[in-house]
C-alpha cells in the first residue's frame, strides 16, 4: 500500500526529555508536523488508548524509561495483548521521539511492535516503517542510520551534560565560582536570602515538632495564604526541601550561599529522617498497613483512604496528585483484600524473617548426611545379626563387627542429637524478636513503623498482590477477581511458593463481614493464635521444606 492510501486506527505518541522543556514548544511542535500528516491522510482515525494521551513528558529514551514505566510501554504492552488492532499506525514526529536506545535495544522494540501487524510512521520525514518492510534492506539500511543517529546525539547530549557538571563543580570547589543554575525559591540570583525565607524556616520548625509533610503543608497554607512559593508545593516537594543541601549554603559541598536554617536545624532534621526511614510513615497514621503497600505500575506509595463508616480503599499517591495522568493504575482496590493478605501470608514470613533464629544451612546438610549414613549401617547391623542368629557356627568375627557397627550407630545417634539440639535452641520461641511482637500487641503505630523499617513491601499491580522476602523472589501473590454481592465477599486467588505453603494454589474469599474498621486498626487485639506462633510455623516450614520434612511440623506449635 503507497504512503498516501495508509488508513486505519493512528495512536499519536509524543514525547520529551526534559522537565524544562514542559513549557517551550516541543508539544506545539510535535503535535502540529503529525497533525499536518493526517490532513493528508484523510483514511487514518486518530484513538487514544484507553482515553488518555499518550504523551511521556520529561521521560528519557535514551535509558528506556519511557519503556520501563511511560505511556510507550503502556502501548506496547497493549499491542502486545493485542488491544491494539492489526493494521494500526503509531505516528511520532521523527524517530527519535520513538528511541534513543542502542541499535539492539530499538530492534527489540520495533520487532514487539512488527509482530502484531502495526506500522510506524514518522510524520517530519514522512517514512513509513510497516511490518512488510521489515526485512527490505534499504528500509533496514536506513533505520540503522536513524537509530544511531539519534542514540549517538543523546550520548554527546549526555556526556556535554556531564562535562558542564564536572567544570561548575570544579569552579566550586577550586574557585569558590557559585555555578549559574536556577536558585531555589528562598535565594536571589545572588545566593542571598529572600522574602521567603521565613517558610523554610518554619518547615524545618514543624518537622522537629514531629508534624509529616502533609501537616506541614496544611500548616503553611493556613498561614501563608496563596504566595507564589506555595502554588505548587505538595508532600513530597517538602521532604525535599528538608533534605536539600542549599538550605544551609552547600552546593558542591561547599559553602557558596547563603543560609537560610543553621546546620544545627538542619542535620537534625536529616537525623528525623533517617528514622523514620522513608516519607510515607507520618507520625498520624493509623493503618496497620500505611507504607507497606507499594504501587507495581509506578512505583510510588499507596494511601489508604476512608469515608464515614464504609471500609477503606488503596489509591495510588502519584495517579491521585497527577489526576490520573502519571499511572496506569486502576482507580482503587480494597484495603480489607490487602489486609487479609498480609494477615494470613506476608506477616509470619516477616517475622520469620527477622527473628534471631538465623538457619544454619550446614547444619541441616549435616543432619541429612548422618542420617543417610545411619540408615545404612543400621541396614549392615540388621543383616549382620539375622547371618550371625542363623549361623550354625557363632563366627567372633561377625560378632566383632556387630559390635563395632554399634559403636557407629551410637556415635551417629549421639552427632544426630547435638544438631537437633543446636536448630532447637536457634529455633526457640525466646528468639523472636520480643519487641516486635510485643508492639503488634500493644501499639499498632510503632508495630508498623518496625515493619516499614525492614524494607519488605508488598506489591500490588493489575488487581494482584506480592510479596518477596528477596529481590525477585515472589513467595506469595493474592489475585482479586471480582466481588461477590450475594456473598459479600472479595474471590481471590492464592499463589504460594511450594518452599513456604502446603498448598501452591487455590481459590479463596475474603468476607466483609469478617472485618470492620476496628480490628482493621487493631487487628492483634483479640487474636486467637500469636504472631509469634505464626512466625515460627513460617520458619519451621521452610526448614522443613528444605530438609525433605514437610509433613513433619512440631508438636508443641
Amino acid at each position: 500500500m503507497s504512503d498516501d492510501k495508509l488508513s486505519g486506527n493512528v495512536y499519536l505518541y509524543q514525547r520529551f526529555s526534559s522537565q524544562a522543556q514542559e513549557g517551550n514548544s516541543s508539544l506545539y511542535r510535535q503535535g502540529e508536523a503529525q497533525r499536518e500528516w493526517l490532513r493528508s491522510h484523510p483514511n487514518c482515525v486518530v484513538v487514544e488508548l484507553e482515553g488518555k494521551p499518550l504523551i511521556d513528558a520529561g521521560v528519557s529514551a535514551f535509558s528506556g524509561k519511557h519503556l520501563s514505566s511511560g505511556s510507550l510501554g503502556r502501548l506496547v504492552a497493549a499491542i502486545e495483548s493485542k488491544v491494539v488492532p492489526k493494521g494500526s499506525i503509531i505516528l511520532v514526529e521523527h524517530f527519535s521521539r520513538l528511541s534513543r536506545m542502542t541499535i539492539t535495544e530499538t530492534e527489540k522494540l520495533l520487532d514487539k511492535i512488527w509482530d502484531h501487524d502495526v506500522s510506524i510512521v514518522t510524520a517530519r520525514d514522512q517514512s513509513v516503517y510497516s511490518p512488510s518492510k521489515r526485512n527490505d534492506l534499504a528500509t533496514r539500511m536506513r533505520l540503522i542510520v536513524e537509530i544511531d543517529k539519534a542514540h549517538s546525539d543523546s550520548k554527546w547530549r549526555s556526556e556535554k551534560v556531564k562535562s558542564s557538571w564536572s567544570r561548575r563543580e570544579y569552579n566550586a570547589k577550586e574557585n569558590k565560582i557559585p555555578p549559574k543554575m536556577r536558585m531555589p525559591f528562598w535565594l536571589d540570583q545572588k545566593g542571598k536570602l529572600n522574602e521567603y525565607a521565613d517558610v523554610v524556616r518554619d518547615i524545618f520548625k514543624l518537622h522537629a515538632e514531629g508534624l509529616g509533610q502533609v501537616l506541614i503543608e496544611r500548616a503553611l497554607r493556613k498561614k501563608y495564604g496563596k504566595i507564589k512559593p506555595l502554588k505548587n508545593i505538595n508532600p513530597t516537594k517538602i521532604i525535599r526541601i528538608i533534605q536539600n543541601p542549599k538550605c544551609i549554603g552547600l552546593v558542591y559541598n561547599e559553602k557558596l550561599y547563603e543560609s537560610v536554617v543553621s546546620d544545627k536545624d538542619f542535620y537534625n532534621s536529616q537525623r528525623i529522617c533517617k528514622e523514620r526511614l522513608f516519607t510515607s510513615v507520618r507520625p498520624d497514621r493509623k493503618w496497620p498497613l500505611h507504607g507497606l503497600v507499594k504501587c507495581g505500575h509506578c512505583g510510588s506509595g499507596m494511601s489508604i483512604q476512608q469515608s464515614a463508616e464504609s471500609l477503606p480503599l488503596l489509591r495510588c499517591s502519584r495517579k491521585q496528585r497527577s489526576g490520573g495522568e502519571s499511572c496506569d493504575a486502576p482507580t482503587t482496590f480494597p484495603y480489607v483484600v490487602a489486609y487479609h493478605f498480609f494477615f494470613a501470608y506476608v506477616e509470619p514470613l516477616i517475622l520469620a524473617k527477622i527473628s534471631g533464629a538465623k538457619r544454619s544451612s550446614t547444619s541441616h546438610e549435616k543432619k541429612a548426611k548422618l542420617t543417610y549414613e545411619l540408615k545404612g549401617l543400621q541396614t549392615k547391623l540388621a543383616d549382620l545379626k539375622d547371618h550371625y542368629k542363623n549361623s550354625e557356627k557363632k563366627s567372633g568375627t561377625i560378632f566383632g563387627l556387630m559390635e563395632e557397627l554399634d559403636d557407629e550407630i551410637n556415635d551417629i545417634i549421639s552427632q544426630l542429637a547435638e544438631i537437633q539440639a543446636e536448630i532447637e535452641t536457634k529455633l526457640n520461641v525466646a528468639s523472636i524478636s520480643k519487641k516486635i511482637v510485643d508492639l503488634s500487641q500493644t501499639d499498632p503505630l510503632n508495630y508498623n513503623l518496625e515493619l516499614n523499617r525492614i524494607g519488605n513491601k508488598i506489591i500490588l499491580k493489575n488487581k494482584e498482590l506480592s510479596f518477596s522476602l528477596e529481590e525477585d523472589n515472589v513467595v506469595a501473590r493474592f489475585k482479586f477477581s471480582q466481588y461477590d454481592r450475594k456473598r459479600k465477599a472479595y474471590q481471590c486467588v492464592f499463589y504460594g511458593s511450594k518452599e513456604y505453603y502446603r498448598e501452591s494454589e487455590y481459590v479463596t474469599e475474603v468476607r466483609t463481614s469478617d472485618w470492620d474498621i476496628d480490628r482493621l486498626m487493631y487487628p492483634h487485639k483479640s487474636r486467637g493464635s500469636t504472631v509469634e506462633n505464626a512466625a515460627r510455623l513460617m520458619y519451621y516450614l521452610k526448614i522443613h521444606s528444605e530438609s525433605g520434612y514437610l509433613d513433619i511440623l512440631l508438636k508443641d506449635d
